[in-house]
């Protein structure tokens, strides 16, 4: 018995080697750091993938399959449905779009994936006082200049501030732009500090169809704006604390490309007294994420780490390895109280899970009946689809749900 014990992965291995969910758990308990983050998960259905996709628009859902071989019986699974709904329009291809179209002619008006498809083409054409705008805004997101010294110019950018909302991530960082390029530093970089601090949580929510103009702008145009703000003469550490927080906390991958054309080696800065008064639990968070894992384990169990910021900062995105939290649970069940989406986020780690349900951990229909009322919660929509997405509660009032959401209805 001892040796069986001892030796029980490799008789596993000799006994169970074609038992493919066997496999998986032997190479996750091996290689601890390849097990699934948040940022790294996703979920499959009936050939259909759903992942997360996380930028300065928040946290969306997006999904993935063979558009080469798509054909109209598909739409037919509700999966496959919700599939079309949330695969990026950018990337269909000609090809699918005449299948889908050929499909569409055999649906009624009212079937989800019709009527999503219908309101994507039916997009308004700029009127003449939005298309100035338009161009304007363009202008200054293409100038070669670090600084706006005309007059007429500047008086028109001051304008433009006026008329900018600050609803959305993408709104605050053209705000943040304009005032770098007018010269004045200080109110630039309030608005970048408006965003670093954000726990990840925040950061992840709000993400809609329906964004301002100036939203779509600074996202069409996201490489001069992150150029523009790396090359500035000005002191960039406030810039480059927001680039680390999309490195470490985003996945979309051209964003991410970007950021890895723009950022420098924060190490040294990370030290500084300065740099950690901007953004203190960015600092903490980014300095855990870099530590190896028996540092990292070492360092999780002082009080330096409470756990409050652990479960918003850490426990997510970071491989626990052999660290194991002491108040896992009670900071679950208080977040159970306050924020139950969290909570359920928090509980797709196995050991927190294993270590809350020695107190009652949520069960599964008690999870579903919360992530149900949760839709209704706008500003959280996508981060609950996911988590009814792996549950596998993909029904057509879902679908239904998701085409309004999409659709501002």
């Amino acid at each position: 018995m001892f040796l069986i014990i001892y030796y029980r992965k490799s008789f596993l291995k000799g006994i169970l080697g074609s038992n493919l969910i066997i496999q998986q758990a032997i190479a996750q308990d091996e290689n601890p750091e390849k097990k699934k983050k948040l940022l790294d998960s996703s979920v499959v259905l009936e050939s259909v993938t759903f992942r997360p996709q996380v930028s300065l628009s928040g946290f969306r859902v997006i999904s993935s399959f063979d558009i080469e071989n798509f054909a109209c019986q598909s739409l037919e699974s509700t999966v496959y449905q919700l599939g079309v709904i949330l695969y990026p329009p950018d990337l269909f291809n000609e090809k699918f779009l005449i299948n889908v179209r050929n499909c569409m002619l055999k649906l009624n008006d009212s079937h989800p994936v019709k009527k999503w498809l219908k309101q994507l083409s039916n997009k308004p054409k700029p009127d003449a006082k939005k298309q100035q705008t338009i161009d304007f805004v363009n202008e200054m997101l293409n100038s070669q200049f670090n600084l706006i010294t005309d007059l007429r110019v500047k008086s028109s950018v001051i304008k433009l501030l006026s008329d900018i909302p600050e609803k959305t991530k993408l709104e605050k960082l053209l705000k943040s732009y304009l005032f770098l390029m007018l010269g004045n530093i200080a109110r630039s970089d309030a608005y970048l500090q408006e965003i670093i601090p954000q726990k990840p949580r925040v950061f992840y929510q709000g993400y809609g169809s329906k964004n301002s103009l100036y939203h779509e702008l600074t996202e069409q145009h996201l490489d001069k704006v992150l150029a523009k703000f790396s090359r500035h003469p000005a002191d960039r550490t406030t810039f480059f604390l927001l680039t680390a927080y999309l490195e470490n906390f985003t996945n979309k991958e051209d964003l991410l490309g970007l950021v890895n054309d723009v950022q420098p080696d924060l190490g040294h800065k990370l030290s500084l007294s300065y740099t950690q008064r901007i953004a203190p639990e960015l600092v903490k968070a980014v300095k855990m994420k870099n530590a190896g894992v028996k540092r990292r384990a070492r360092n999780l169990r002082t009080k330096s780490y409470p756990q409050e910021f652990q479960s918003q900062w850490l426990w997510p995105f970071v491989e626990l390895g052999p660290y194991f939290p002491d108040q896992s649970a009670a900071i679950i069940k208080e977040l159970e109280e306050k924020d139950p989406l969290w909570a359920i986020y928090l509980l797709a780690d196995e050991k927190l899970a294993d270590q809350y349900l020695k107190t009652g951990a949520l069960s599964m229909t008690r999870r579903r009946q919360i992530l149900r009322q949760h839709l209704e919660a706008k500003e959280d929509y996508m981060l609950t689809l996911y988590k009814l997405i792996e549950l596998g509660d993909v029904e057509p009032d879902l679908i239904q749900s998701t085409v309004n959401f999409l659709s501002h209805e």
